[in-house]
C-alpha cells in the first residue's frame, strides 16, 4: 500500500517554474531520503524567490544509471544534455522522481510565514519531512483560506 506523507523539496527556480510550467515532469536527483508513491511534495523555490510556490505528488521512482535515464526521462526534465552530464559527472546512480497533480499556489509562502507552522525553519538542503498538522496549515496558507490550525 502507497504511504502518503508530505514533505518540503528545495528545487532552484527555473526548474521549479518548469516543473508548475507542466514543462518538466521528473525531478532529478543524485540522491535523495527514501520517498513514497503518494507522497506530497511542496516545492519551496531557492533563493532569489525563498518560498513555497506550488506542490505535487510522487507519482513514481525511477533509478537507474544517468545514461538510461537520461535516454528514457531526458525530454521530460527541462534540462540540456551539457548541464545533465555535469551534475551527474561521477555518479553512478541518477533518481528521477516522476511527479503528477501539480498546483501552483494562489500566495507563495516565504520563510517568515513558513516560521508560523514551525518555528526556526530553514529551507532543507534536499527535503524536510512536514507533520499533518503543518501540510494542513501550509495548505492554508498556499491557498489564501486563513488561519492556522
Amino acid at each position: 500500500m502507497d504511504e502518503r506523507r508530505d514533505a518540503i523539496i528545495s528545487i532552484r527556480p527555473p526548474y521549479a517554474e518548469a516543473i508548475l510550467d507542466g514543462a518538466k515532469t521528473i525531478e532529478l536527483r543524485r540522491r535523495i531520503p527514501s520517498l513514497s508513491v503518494g507522497t506530497t511534495l511542496w516545492i519551496y523555490a531557492t533563493k532569489p524567490v525563498g518560498a513555497v510556490i506550488g506542490l505535487a505528488r510522487v507519482q513514481r521512482i525511477v533509478r537507474g544509471d544517468p545514461e538510461q535515464i537520461w535516454l528514457d526521462f531526458g525530454h521530460a526534465a527541462a534540462i540540456d544534455r551539457v548541464s545533465y552530464e555535469a551534475y551527474f559527472s561521477g555518479a553512478d546512480e541518477a533518481i528521477g522522481i516522476i511527479l503528477a497533480d501539480v498546483e501552483r499556489s494562489e500566495e507563495f509562502v516565504e520563510i517568515e510565514k513558513l516560521r508560523t507552522i514551525r518555528e526556526g525553519f530553514h529551507p532543507p538542503q534536499v527535503l524536510m519531512w512536514i507533520s499533518g498538522t503543518e501540510a494542513q496549515n501550509l495548505r492554508q496558507l498556499t491557498d489564501g483560506s486563513g488561519s492556522l490550525v
